[in-house]
């Protein structure tokens, strides 16, 4: 779960997981320690902290080079032994070192949702030679036979220990692969940079000889094969493995489900194979339960234990409840669902729901709890059965929790029975509208939630009186305020009043004094520049400056004043795009009227190598070429004339090899498509330039490259083209989905007519009407689609249908709007998980999406529309 180590800090915003500190008063972490680890003084050492490191060195200079590192696994129980051992290692061999900087980190890299590549890490030891890593290796090895500690995946393990190595760059350098991504760099003996990949399972770079001390032994047999076939890999997490799986004696499909020791700790201590042990038992006190699936054997297989369960065919709730919904799916998107459909979804709902609570009643009866009911949790078969999945946290009523439970269906203060039954709620909610996420963000939302399902659904009085009834919260009256959402203006606020309270939940967050961020933003946004445009500052100016009816000049003044500072700082990084560098928020700036650091910045930016970053709108040259054509004309331009007719060409001749190279891939990947990361953004920007210039031949590529991008489409159950996630999903969004590509289709047939062969822009907009969204941003969620349709709105092709799902839209915006304060209007980010305030998920996508739909705005895209 790449999301994971930004949730801790901050309960409404993704933040830097260095910031964080294990509140001792939060029930979560009452069973573990917690604290800064202290630092033994050793003479002539430097001392310093970088992220959740403290990093230890002899003598004044930096840790630099690469070549075999160290590292030494931990656990919660462990680490705090460790951190004297193998500091006084160090100090007596001189060898550079750092460790975990604070002890509830040693749970944190170890958790069942942390990253697996680098779980169990707690030390890393920076030799200065391969023989010294050699020999230092093979002397924590005999130090440290007696401890116990997980694997490192992205390791070679030394003699099953926890001494384990990675050859690998000492310090922090950047490079790109193949595809373009920034990633951390190696330098390879010729003197040019290459990807440092932290792979599972482990592959030493190509230039590298495994020291024969290093190489792992061939693998011995431990004990009798296990009599299974494993077919397919269906999941991966820090906890091990979930596979697919034959019985070779009995040919019967099962699901095999890992625990590797030592790792996927919770927050009561246990580890992976320990919750294993309490699952198969929980499955089998409850196996005469329909509900239950069957547990067939449970085994330990080279340490690691594996138990081997029913395959239930079927899908999940959340996979059901997405295909099934009429407010989402229906034959005719265009018309609102029938009464027979709606009343078919809710009995179907209500039939499911009734048989988990009798399977929790069943549990609840012989004094258990499930402890993790949601959505994903639940499988339900052809035939409407359903079995609940996943019993790590099936424990007797009194046992403490292990989890805290999965977001949206979990309340903190319940524990016991009332925490399952506050599950199953939301459980049920849920079904209907998905967006219970938002509850613990807004006192309001509940009852919002509530009203609309209950208007939506035809459903009765009681059954909203019973859900306020178990969802409110501790110490709160059964009645409260209600607020439907009827309109994204909040009924008869008007839009100045409502961007207005956008505005000032833009001041409360906002914070001057950090240098990484200027407001709260999705995860990502720590990969990137903090003056970026898609998730930094840039993003949030661009949204204030264009937008009128606004009131905000000081508000704007203060976010273009950090910004020239910040954007500066960006000047390191390989990043040279439009919406992830300073080129971004050199635009935004030139559009303020700042012109000199405007200038500073897009020079800067321009002057990089972009050899390898690629030709996508967001992060390669077609949106330079984009940007730069803007810039390069008006009163004040800002780049030479010439400039774009260059990056054009450039960017035509790329594509035209890039285009032939992915026609003669088999199955090319789903990161090629979408209009700001694949093909469809590439076609766009060549099609413009070869208006600008007159190049019929460049006009042709565009359209050949849309064709393709129009290839990965598939036709949906509504009459819908959507884009083929790898077979997962189909998407309709901005950022890659329907509606970039009808935003593309629409500008390409203006010009001659032209209309492609597998697609019209009705095919594409069918599939942007939904009233059931559950995210709100500009690039993958429902402003985006608002912004988008108004868009085609303007063209003729597709006009009448266009404007009816604006309004759609419009009316349901109101969903997702976070009120925590008085006068305060907020939005999630992605997956709702926390608040966001920038442009791709959050407050500034949500306000440019509709100013642009209601007429107070000219532009709404960056560079693009």
């Amino acid at each position: 779960m790449e999301h994971f180590f930004y949730t801790f800090t901050d309960p409404d915003s993704y933040d830097d997981i260095a910031r964080w500190k294990a509140d001792p008063n939060d029930a979560r972490f009452r069973a573990m320690r917690c604290g800064l680890v202290p630092v033994t003084h050793a003479d002539g050492w430097q001392y310093s902290q970088h992220g959740i490191w403290t990093v230890c060195r002899p003598g004044g200079e930096p840790v630099t080079g690469q070549g075999w590192k160290i590292h030494v696994a931990v656990t919660p129980d462990t680490f705090e032994t460790l951190v004297e051992k193998v500091s006084a290692f160090c100090f007596a061999r001189s060898v550079p070192f750092k460790f975990l900087a604070r002890y509830e980190y040693a749970w944190l890299i170890n958790a069942k949702y942390a990253p697996r590549q680098g779980s169990g890490k707690g030390f890393a030891l920076y030799p200065a030679t391969e023989e010294q890593s050699v020999a230092l290796a093979g002397e924590l090895v005999g130090l440290l036979a007696d401890t116990e500690g997980p694997r490192i995946l992205s390791d070679l393990q030394i003699d099953r220990g926890v001494v384990h190595v990675r050859y690998g760059a000492y310090t922090r350098r950047h490079c790109r692969t193949d595809e373009g991504k920034v990633i951390l760099a190696l330098e390879h003996p010729d003197g040019h940079l290459v990807p440092d990949r932290r792979s599972v399972p482990f592959k030493a770079p190509s230039f590298v000889e495994i020291p024969d001390a290093f190489k792992p032994p061939v693998p011995t047999a431990d004990g009798p094969v296990p009599p299974y076939l494993i077919d397919k890999t269906l999941h991966f997490s820090n906890s091990g493995g979930v596979y697919l799986a034959t019985d070779r004696n009995t040919g019967r499909q099962m699901v095999l489900k890992e625990a590797r020791p030592f790792a996927g700790y919770d927050l009561i201590g246990g580890d992976s194979v320990t919750r294993a042990v309490k699952e198969y038992h929980a499955m089998r006190t409850f196996s005469a339960l329909p509900g239950i699936p069957a547990a067939y054997d449970q085994f330990s297989w080279q340490s690691h234990v594996f138990t081997a369960m029913e395959y239930v065919e079927g899908v999940t709730l959340q996979e059901w409840c997405a295909a099934r919904v009429p407010f989402l799916v229906r034959p005719n998107p265009f018309d609102p669902p029938t009464p027979e459909d709606i009343r078919a979804y809710r009995e179907d709902v209500s039939a499911i729901v009734g048989k988990v609570r009798g399977t929790l009643d069943a549990i609840w009866d012989r004094g258990y709890v499930f402890g993790d009911l949601h959505t994903g949790n639940v499988m339900v078969t052809p035939d409407l059965d359903v079995k609940l999945i996943d019993l790590e946290a099936c424990l007797p009523q009194d046992a403490p929790r292990p989890f805290p439970g999965a977001p949206g269906f979990t309340d903190l203060t319940r524990t016991g029975r009332a925490a399952d039954e506050y599950a199953l709620c939301m459980l049920e909610l849920s079904c209907y509208l998905p967006l219970t996420h938002l509850i613990r963000m807004d006192g309001a939302k509940l009852h919002q939630l509530v009203e609309t399902c209950r208007t939506w659904y035809g459903l009765p009085q009681e059954w909203a009186d019973r859900v306020r009834r178990v969802a409110r919260p501790a110490g709160t009256a059964a009645d409260g305020p209600v607020r439907i959402a009827s309109s994204h203006l909040d009924d008869s606020l008007g839009f100045e009043t409502w961007a207005s309270q956008i505005v000032t939940g833009l001041r409360a967050t906002m914070d001057q004094d950090r240098t990484d961020r200027l407001f709260r933003g999705d995860f990502t946004g720590f990969s990137l520049s903090p003056a970026s445009l898609a998730t930094g500052a840039s993003g949030v100016l661009w949204s204030l400056l264009g937008t009128r009816g606004l009131d905000a000049p000081d508000l704007t003044e203060k976010v273009a004043d950090w910004i020239a500072v910040r954007g500066r700082e960006s000047a390191a990084r390989l990043d040279c795009g439009l919406y992830d560098s300073e080129l971004g928020a050199g635009y935004v700036l030139w559009k303020a009227g700042r012109h000199d650091h405007a200038q500073w910045l897009v020079e800067t930016s321009l002057a990089k190598e972009r050899r390898g970053s690629g030709l996508s709108i967001f992060s390669g040259l077609a949106g330079v070429f984009l940007a730069t054509s803007e810039m390069s004309s008006g009163v004040d331009p800002l780049v030479p004339e010439g400039l774009p007719e260059e990056l054009g060409a450039e960017l035509t001749k790329q594509a035209r090899a890039y285009l032939d190279q992915l026609k003669k891939t088999s199955q090319p990947d789903v990161s090629h498509f979408g209009l700001m990361h694949g093909v469809a953004g590439i076609g766009l920007a060549v099609h413009r330039y070869g208006l600008r210039t007159g190049d019929t031949a460049a006009v042709d590529l565009a359209r050949e490259l849309l064709e393709f991008e129009l290839s990965g489409f598939v036709r949906c159950a509504d009459g819908s083209l959507q884009f083929n996630d790898a077979g997962r999903r189909s998407l309709g969004y901005v950022e890659v989905g329907s509606c970039g590509a009808a935003l593309v289709l629409a500008e390409l047939t203006r010009h001659e007519g032209w209309t492609s062969a597998q697609a019209s822009v009705l095919d594409l907009v069918r599939a942007n009407g939904p009233e059931l969204m559950v995210q709100s941003g500009l690039f993958r969620g429902r402003s985006g689609f608002v912004a988008g349709l108004a868009t085609l709105a303007r063209s003729e092709l597709a006009e009448e249908q266009a404007r009816a799902f604006v309004a759609r839209h419009m009316q349901q915006l109101g969903l997702h709007e976070i009120r925590p304060r008085e006068g305060e209007l907020h939005f999630p980010g992605s997956r709702n998980f926390k608040l966001s305030s920038d442009l791709r998920t959050g407050s500034a996508g949500v306000l440019t999406g509709v100013a642009f739909a209601s007429g107070r705005r000219d532009n709404w895209l960056p560079g693009v529309f």
